[in-house]
């Protein structure tokens, strides 16, 4: 038993053995077997203890096979060399790593729509860059890529370098690859406004749009009374929908929303009426809409409704018009900024304001109209006096819910009449809580 033990640490030398090696560290051949084997432990506080096949019989041959693997596993633990995995890995072909990829993402509960994307985005690159395998892809190949396709627009070239950059991700994550190549390719700067500038759809639009589409209406009027996005509405089952509570409601699933997150949603009058109408005995686990309308069907139904795609100006009246429909219903409502931003579902209200905001339809040439006249001379109606008095005279601010009314004695002519102040209270209704209500001031200067 003795001479057993000495010829196991004769295998291994005291002066050779490497720092960060426990005392586990032996060759031997099992009972029965010819081949030698390497019982080892890499780092002393690691539990596992690593049994390896030599493939040989030889003694001095399995020793320096041991001292190889010695060697190629310490320059794996500082960073200097790819493990094995890494090693198989990169002799697989690159497709057979996406369908991988793409197979781990649904499990996560991606939605199919994002998982086609990044399968058509990848399954391009890694066709028309000749990526066969992961050691082909470079950042050099990628950006010569982009260069020779100009026609995409930025926002489309940075959704390509983020579905390989995330699909390599993945590869680093699961242990197929040591680096991610695309890591240091810069994004395409992207301009300060859409590619495609939308338009909101006026109430007489889009009541002809209603009209002509009894297929669609439910789901183009739930598009214009919700905001929600065409894969969020076509991914609505009936259990998502809360008809018969006193306030409905809908609450979209994170599994289908663009940041991933629960969207509760409250729903309008009118649009309960017609989703009432269209569940029937509709199952909870069934679609909302059946059939949810392409874009060709869309474009058919505008021209139906008169109602042109794209107008004079450039700006486009597609499915995602709607959203924005909704946007600009809800500034012209008077809903406060930060209440819409929360029902659009933004995380930066500039997003609201400038891009889901048709200013062509708020109105701006009211406001002009409602502006004071510096040029022209006063009315003749009007008085100095009347001027006086209602500026002077009467508080700027109403009271209370009671009439107090101040009369101004104007001359016209050889008659005289009582001019009625602002009043400090109404005598009929009240605003607020204390029955107080803000003076109208565009309404004052206009009557001016």
């Amino acid at each position: 038993m003795h001479a057993r033990v000495f010829v196991e640490r004769e295998v291994l030398p005291k002066e050779a053995k490497p720092s960060g090696v426990c005392m586990i560290d032996r060759i031997f051949k099992p009972k029965g077997s010819r081949i030698y084997r390497w019982r080892f432990r890499q780092k002393p506080e690691d539990g596992k203890i690593l049994d390896i096949s030599l493939g040989t019989s030889e003694k001095r041959v399995a020793e320096k096979r041991r001292a190889e693997m010695r060697s190629d596993l310490q320059l794996e633990r500082e960073g200097l060399a790819p493990s094995k995995k890494v090693l198989e890995a990169a002799q697989r072909n690159l497709g057979e790593h996406l369908q991988d990829f793409l197979g781990d993402m649904r499990r996560r509960g991606k939605s199919e729509k994002y998982l086609a994307n990044l399968e058509y985005r990848n399954d391009r690159l890694i066709s028309e860059c000749h990526w066969n395998t992961v050691v082909n892809v470079t950042a050099d190949s990628f950006q010569a890529w982009r260069r020779g396709h100009p026609e995409l627009s930025a926002k489309t070239a940075n959704d390509y370098l983020e579905a390989i950059r995330c699909f390599f991700n993945w590869l680093i994550k699961n242990g197929r690859f040591h680096f991610n190549p695309l890591l240091a390719v810069e994004k395409v700067k992207t301009a300060s406004r859409q590619t495609r500038e939308r338009r909101a759809f006026t109430i007489d639009e889009f009541k002809r749009l209603l009209a002509v589409s009894s297929e669609h209406k439910a789901a183009y009027l739930m598009a214009a009374h919700t905001g929600l996005r065409r894969t969020e509405l076509s991914s609505l089952k009936w259990a998502d929908l809360h008809l018969e509570e006193d306030k409905p409601f809908a609450l979209v699933r994170a599994s289908t929303t663009k940041n991933s997150k629960v969207a509760p949603m409250r729903l309008h009058p009118e649009l309960v009426s017609v989703l009432r109408d269209l569940k029937g005995n509709s199952q909870p686990d069934e679609m909302v809409f059946k059939r949810f309308p392409r874009i060709e069907r869309f474009k058919r139904d505008l021209k139906k409704a008169g109602v042109a795609y794209r107008d004079a100006l450039g700006k486009y009246a597609d499915f995602h018009a709607l959203r924005k429909t909704f946007g600009t219903n809800l500034a012209i409502a008077g809903v406060p900024r930060r209440t819409a931003m929360s029902l659009m579902r933004h995380s930066d209200g500039k997003l609201t304001d400038k891009i889901y905001t048709d200013e062509n339809l708020l109105g701006t040439d009211t406001a002009i109209e409602s502006l004071p006249s510096y040029t022209e001379p006063a009315s003749q109606i009007a008085s100095p006096k009347l001027v006086t008095d209602s500026q002077n005279g009467s508080p700027a601010v109403t009271m209370g819910n009671r009439s107090e009314m101040k009369p101004s004695f104007v001359s016209i002519g050889e008659s005289h009449i009582v001019a009625l102040g602002v009043t400090s209270g109404h005598s009929v209704e009240s605003g607020g809580s204390g029955g107080a209500r803000t003076r109208n001031l565009c309404r004052d200067r206009a009557a001016l």
